[in-house]
């Protein structure tokens, strides 16, 4: 057994019907902005409350090299759902003024259009900057998604040279602490799929930038409408 399981088994699976069964019941409650931003707060209080669990069952070995200023995960794509975008985008309007918020719209078309050109080199496409990283710094740090939650590593120069060397470099993840954020996002998408939404997989940045650039995505995301569906992971 892999010695990042041992210990915590079954914590990811409690954890996905946890979320799966909050989201569908705040959804049944009302359908508003701050209800589908409240889906990815209880998510978020799901994957911490569970991930702190399973470090103290499983304490990372050797530990997390993760800090401030270490951005090397802020070159991988990240998968994320709906209200997880909502709840950036209502952070961004609270926090930013329309000429910063006309930058980050321009960023995300821009980093969309150089992926899309990168279409045949996935090693290069799949490690571009996030739309949020500023000076090696997470803008949106307190209300990042589960996946950038989920990935810590205990060697930050392997993860450096994941993304500065064209070779596949493994890099040492602490891997309960993924598996439960990925385990947490997969329950809130099954939530809202059986809820009658869209529970897409969608890559950060493309979301972003339809619910920049379309001034209602949001609003008919909540009725249903496919609105995001050009932002879909394979």
């Amino acid at each position: 057994m892999n010695p990042g399981r041992r210990g915590v088994e079954g914590l990811e699976l409690e954890a996905r019907r946890t979320q799966r069964l909050q989201t569908v019941e705040m959804l049944r409650q009302r359908r508003t902005s701050l209800q589908v931003i409240a889906i990815a707060q209880s998510a978020e209080a799901v994957a911490e409350a569970t991930s702190a669990e399973a470090r103290a069952r499983q304490p990372p070995r050797p530990a997390l090299a993760c800090r401030e200023g270490c951005a090397g995960c802020c070159r991988k794509a990240v998968g994320t759902a709906v209200p997880e975008v909502e709840r950036i985008v209502h952070y961004l309007r609270a926090n930013s003024s329309g000429a910063q918020l006309a930058a980050f719209q321009a960023r995300a078309l821009e980093l969309v259009e150089k992926r899309r050109a990168l279409k045949n080199d996935r090693w290069a496409a799949s490690r571009l900057p996030c739309v949020f990283l500023e000076e090696e710094r997470c803008s949106v740090y307190p209300v990042r998604p589960l996946t950038c939650r989920g990935f810590t590593s205990s060697d930050a120069r392997a993860c450096e040279r994941s993304y500065r060397e064209r070779p596949r470099v493994e890099i040492p993840v602490y891997e309960p602490q993924l598996r439960i954020a990925t385990f947490v996002l997969d329950g809130m998408r099954a939530g809202l799929t059986e809820s009658g939404l869209k529970g897409d997989l969608l890559e950060l940045t493309a979301a972003l930038h339809i619910a920049l650039a379309i001034p209602d995505a949001l609003d008919r995301w909540r009725v249903g409408e496919p609105v995001f569906a050009s932002a879909r992971l394979p």
